[in-house]
């Protein structure tokens, strides 16, 4: 068992991540998606980037507001999105 992979909480939004992109480029591919669609696809799979980087590097942890400026800046761009 010491040749077992170990399991690493990184790898749920990077799986997320590969799936969404994967979404994007069928739709793209099949030419069903429209602007709208792209630009959200897109801020999720960054802010699935963001979080995947900051469990990797254990960011989340500290007690500093520095890290959730990001989020904070991914929510207002995904809520301006939902109005138009």
């Amino acid at each position: 068992m010491q040749n077992a992979p170990r399991f690493r909480p990184e790898y749920i939004p990077l799986s997320i991540m590969v799936i969404m992109s994967i979404v994007l480029l069928l739709t793209l591919f099949w030419g069903l998606a429209s602007i709208k669609d792209i630009i959200t696809n897109v801020l999720v799979i960054i802010l699935l980037g963001f979080i995947t980087v900051d469990v990797k590097n254990h960011s989340l942890e500290s007690k500093s507001l520095r890290p959730a400026y990001k989020y904070v800046v991914m929510i207002i761009l995904l809520s301006l999105l939902s109005l138009f």
